[in-house]
């Protein structure tokens, strides 16, 4: 039979040519000087307008962004450090089989529809931090997917589809929900001055929104996941069921140990407590999620140290690490085969790098939020073109909260008018923001799920069998939104305490 894998594309060359493509489309648009007015309001309530240009990469700065910062956009580059101490902590618990023991107990004892869906539920819970849940999840994913006998990529994809989809509802209010509410109190204000845009006010929605996006996808997954071959471990070590229940006894008291010591440092007022907090914030939210917080910014490396010492201890107690040496050898093992992962981060790297320069992305969803204003469009129609401008910008610029920026000022305003409550309209943003996460290359944690797919599909590794799994969870992901979106705003019930999708 004829190999037809060396006709798709390898995702190393699909940066590259993104990155191309980018500099080329740079030129041309600031050639024809492609650009965008967008609106801003200050906190005095008074707009004003800046503009926004294509910059060409085909240029004096542009080269010298090109060549000067490409060092800098690698190391700076966030999934870089975060996945090789995350592959340090799950290299290790998985290389003495402490992984395995706890995941084929649980396989014995939970069906594997429940498993998959309490999975997928955690993913987007732990979406608080894009860190943990991206470079966590993924690989621990496809443990648990080898146990249940289950096709490691498609337990993959579930994983990081879940967190990409859940990132933008999260259950937890953190600092990023604080910034966006006080972006938009500017806007609402020039509608109705009276109104009153609280951090509660789509908790029903979200938390509703939350598990039917786990039921979907979990459905999703157990489909495509009977199609897909499972990949074949490593000759593993046996271990007599005596140690491995004192191994995961010992672990599982440092485990304890430590979470203890954890919650500690994030409660502030006791003595010595709130280490991790960020002491500068005054509400307790911002203290614990802000930019500056120890319990953000080292978040991965806590869960990653504790994945070590569990893992190091189960090790020893069941005699498979008996000296220093033993560890060594045991945290270099859990770096091996990465070499492609890094080319992968190095290419994508530089093409978020060179996209971002360029402002390709701030200029097209500033027009895009423009159009809608200029059709003076309503009710429906303005939610339905509302979010297909939102998926489609979410391409071109990931971040939520640069879209909010642009879109606020000109969107929410047109939304009050059509009697849509701001905490409905801004439910209607995260959902549609989240749908794009799924897709978009620009995502900078895309690279980390492709990584990963390499890792256990050598043979027909390409960027088309990466989209081919992402794909139905897309589909599947737009028609779960769009019905909560329409089917919420028909019946008009409570998306919140006391708030309702109208006004």
């Amino acid at each position: 039979m004829k190999d037809n894998n060396k006709r798709h594309l390898h995702p190393i060359w699909f940066f590259v040519i993104l990155s191309i493509i980018t500099i080329i489309l740079s030129f041309i648009l600031s050639l024809v000087n492609f650009q965008a007015t967008a609106t801003e309001i200050s906190s005095s309530l008074k707009t004003s307008t800046t503009v926004t240009t294509v910059e060409s990469l085909l240029s004096l700065d542009g080269f010298k962004f090109i060549f000067g910062e490409s060092i800098n956009n690698f190391l700076k580059f966030m999934p870089l450090g975060t996945i090789i101490i995350a592959l340090l902590g799950i290299g290790v618990m998985l290389k003495v089989g402490y992984l395995k023991s706890i995941f084929s107990k649980i396989a014995k004892k939970l069906p594997r529809r429940t498993a998959f869906f309490i999975f997928s539920l955690l993913c987007i819970v732990m979406g608080f931090s894009s860190d943990l849940s991206y470079v966590i999840m993924i690989p621990i994913a496809a443990i648990l997917f080898t146990e249940y006998k289950r096709s490691q990529i498609v337990g993959m994809t579930m994983a990081f589809v879940s967190t990409s989809a859940g990132a933008n509802i999260n259950l937890f209010i953190t600092s990023i929900d604080y910034s966006l509410i006080e972006l938009a109190k500017g806007a609402v204000s020039i509608i109705d001055s009276d109104y009153r845009y609280g951090y509660s006010g789509n908790l029903f929605f979200i938390v509703i929104a939350s598990l039917l996006l786990a039921v979907i996808i979990s459905s999703i997954t157990e489909v495509l996941a009977m199609k897909k071959p499972v990949r074949i471990g490593d000759e593993e070590v046996e271990i007599s069921e005596k140690l491995d229940k004192k191994g995961l006894k010992n672990s599982f008291i440092a485990l304890i140990i430590m979470i203890i010591i954890f919650i500690y440092s994030i409660i502030p007022g006791l003595p010595l407590s709130g280490a991790l907090l960020d002491s500068e914030q005054t509400l307790y939210v911002n203290k614990l999620f802000s930019a500056n917080s120890p319990f953000v910014n080292g978040i991965i490396y806590i869960v990653s140290l504790s994945f070590i010492i569990c893992g190091t201890i189960y090790g020893i107690t069941t005699k498979q690490i008996k000296n220093d040496k033993d560890i060594i050898k045991t945290f270099s093992n859990s770096l091996n085969g990465i070499g492609e992962m890094l080319i992968l981060i190095f290419c994508a790297s530089q093409f978020i790098a060179l996209f971002k320069y360029t402002n390709i992305g701030n200029v097209i969803t500033i027009n895009l939020f423009n159009i809608i204003k200029q059709g003076n469009f309503s009710f429906i129609v303005l939610i339905l073109i509302s979010f297909l401008a939102i998926v489609i910008s979410g391409l071109f610029l990931p971040s939520l909260a640069s879209k909010w920026t642009y879109f606020v000022p000109v969107l929410i305003p047109l939304f009050m008018k059509s009697n849509i409550t701001p905490e409905f309209t801004g439910a209607i943003f995260r959902l549609a923001s989240s749908l794009s996460n799924i897709v978009t290359p620009l995502l900078p944690y895309f690279v980390v799920f492709v990584g990963f797919i390499g890792l256990y599909s050598k043979n027909d590794f390409s960027i088309r069998n990466c989209y081919k799994l992402l794909m139905p969870y897309f589909i599947g992901v737009t028609v779960l939104w769009l019905f909560i979106i329409i089917g919420w705003y028909v019946l008009k019930a409570p998306i919140g305490p006391g708030i309702y999708p109208v006004i």
